[in-house]
């Protein structure tokens, strides 16, 4: 793998390629008269619908997919699924503009997570600006019954503070990127946090003030069995989670609460005006869209 390089333009992020020459982009750029080599498609990844819809990408000997995530573990798992390069970082609307140009992109998928607004608003400017083919995977919603559901994690904090016992802690099933809105309500040794076994996810709970023996760095997705198991070692009083669907184990998480006794705080995933796009919660059916625009624009050789 080529040692990562910096690259310029807006927030500062890593580019990487596997398998790739020196210099070479492996897409020709827009106006040149040579044949481009293979078709470009960029995955907005860093979920696990992300790695299915590469790996089904990657199989295609004439797609070469790019894919972006916000962490080195999001972008070492999408190249285990198959992606032929990785970007890593936040990128706003400038920067992926200058990534679609750079690769000439055919097509942008945004597999992002569905709290992840910010990413697919940048997404879709981008693609509108420069013309290139948006087409988005959200993931089903999923509305259990009984849960409460509240608009922000600063809400979830201050619902959870009021429902917890003398001896309970707050489970918090919902990243650490939400934690320090959750801690604005409640101190942080009555929360117990399940986060990515990563070095910056821990970091980032010790500086908020979490207590090392509540800190659980686990990857799922988990079973009832092993959420259940959880909720009673650390006594949980309240669990916190956000609307991630069934994919985000959501299901899970709210049988195990709900066999405690537990009161699951369920955050509503943010709104996103997505009218107009091209948008589908199956994957089999957005495979279908990208290969017909694929062919539609014809496969390298034709």
């Amino acid at each position: 793998m080529q040692t990562p390089e910096i690259k310029e333009g807006t927030e500062q992020y890593l580019w990487r390629r596997k398998t790739m020459n020196p210099g070479d982009k492996g897409v020709k750029r827009k106006g040149s008269d040579r044949q481009r080599e293979k078709m470009s498609v960029i995955v907005m990844a860093g979920t696990e619908d992300a790695r299915r819809i590469i790996s089904r990408l990657s199989g295609m000997p004439w797609v070469e997919v790019t894919a972006t995530a916000t962490t080195e573990h999001g972008s070492d798992l999408a190249e285990k699924s198959g992606a032929s390069r990785t970007v890593t970082g936040a990128l706003d609307s400038d920067g992926l503009r200058e990534l679609m140009a750079d690769l000439d992109a055919c097509i942008l998928i945004d597999a992002t997570h569905p709290f992840a607004a910010q990413a697919t608003e940048n997404a879709l400017r981008a693609c509108r600006e420069t013309g290139t083919i948006y087409v988005r995977f959200e993931r089903p919603e999923v509305i259990p019954d009984g849960v409460i559901r509240v608009g922000s994690f600063r809400e979830a904090g201050e619902v959870a503070s009021s429902l917890i016992g003398d001896g309970e802690v707050v489970m918090h099933l919902a990243g650490v990127s939400t934690l320090g809105d959750v801690l604005r309500s409640l101190e942080p040794e009555r929360v117990a946090v399940r986060v990515l076994p990563s070095t910056s996810s821990i970091e980032k709970c010790l500086q908020l003030g979490v207590p090392p023996s509540h800190i659980i760095a686990m990857q799922g997705r988990f079973s009832a069995e092993m959420n259940l198991a959880l909720l009673r070692e650390y006594r949980a009083g309240a669990v916190i989670t956000k609307e991630s669907g069934e994919t985000g184990g959501l299901p899970e998480k709210v049988e195990a609460a709900s066999e405690l006794g537990i009161p699951v705080i369920l955050v509503e995933r943010p709104e996103v005006n997505l009218e107009g796009e091209a948008v589908f919660g199956n994957i089999n059916d957005l495979m279908d869209h990208v290969l017909k625009i694929l062919r539609d624009m014809g496969q390298p050789g034709d």
